[in-house]
């Protein structure tokens, strides 16, 4: 057998770490001398420890790693538990990688501000009612250019030329990350036969407070805050019941990630509403 001190060095673990896995149960000396308090090791050990070793490497608890190392444990357990661990670094890897975007779209946002094009100005004006195909779904930010494509794709099934600007209705919760119910909306010369994802409907008439500028449709862009001083400071009101509308007309030459897109808010006179 081994002090702790040998299999420290053998394994490579600290003797500080083989203390603490003794503690939580995790891994047993062989033999504890109750007179010293020594803990003493055997070499088979080492493959308990490497497999705890291995656990932890793929981001299991220590407490998960005690369930996957009892005998009881099935084989199809500790597949549904990798399984489990592999869904949750796959959701732990797309948050990070929206993140990422986030920070990439920022840092663009900011090499822009000469543009001329970043300098918005409001106007209130009237829009039209207008024929849509329309898809709704409750999802992040991050995807909306591939229902750009979804809804690109049926309107080229039903003979629609492309491309059409693409409109998304935030109908709530913008702020909530990948729980964001929207719509989106692409103009159309006439009524196409609704699918259980499609649908056609005519968007009603608006007042609207409008501001042009360069965005990204899978990134929020901080035009809101234009919008909402230009509202407060010109006696507007925000219309409760008609969602807002970003209407991305065209991609930006050279670079297709970015659009020319025009922002509105339904606004209301203020009083209105009483």
């Amino acid at each position: 057998m081994f002090k702790i001190s040998e299999f420290s060095k053998l394994s490579q673990v600290p003797a500080k770490t083989l203390r603490f896995y003794d503690q939580i149960d995790l891994l047993k000396p062989a033999y504890t001398d109750q007179q010293s308090g020594y803990r003493y090791y055997k070499s088979e050990q080492l493959l308990d420890l490497h497999r705890i070793l291995a656990f932890k490497d793929l981001g299991f608890t220590l407490e998960q790693i005690k369930q996957l190392l009892n005998d009881n444990v099935s084989t199809a357990e500790i597949r549904g538990m990798l399984r489990l661990k592999q869904a949750e670094l796959h959701s732990l890897i797309q948050s990070e990688m929206e993140r990422l975007r986030r920070i990439e779209v920022r840092l663009e946002q900011i090499e822009r501000k000469s543009d001329s094009l970043s300098h918005c100005e409001v106007v209130v004006k009237k829009v039209e009612p207008l024929m849509v195909a329309t898809l709704k779904e409750t999802t992040s930010r991050a995807n909306i250019p591939g229902l750009f494509e979804e809804i690109d794709e049926y309107l080229k099934w039903n003979g629609i030329p492309l491309p059409v600007p693409h409109i998304v209705m935030w109908h709530g919760c913008p702020e909530c990350e990948s729980s964001i119910d929207l719509e989106i909306a692409c103009p159309i010369p006439r009524k196409l036969q609704d699918t259980a994802r499609f649908r056609t409907m005519e968007l009603p008439e608006l007042t609207v407070a409008a501001v042009t500028h360069i965005s990204r449709p899978d990134m929020d862009t901080p035009v809101s805050i234009d919008l909402g001083s230009w509202i407060e400071e010109n006696g507007y009101q925000i219309s409760p019941e008609m969602p807002s509308r970003e209407i991305y007309l065209s991609p930006q030459e050279g670079n297709k990630l970015w659009y020319v897109t025009e922002s509105q808010m339904p606004i209301l006179r203020a009083g209105f509403m009483q």
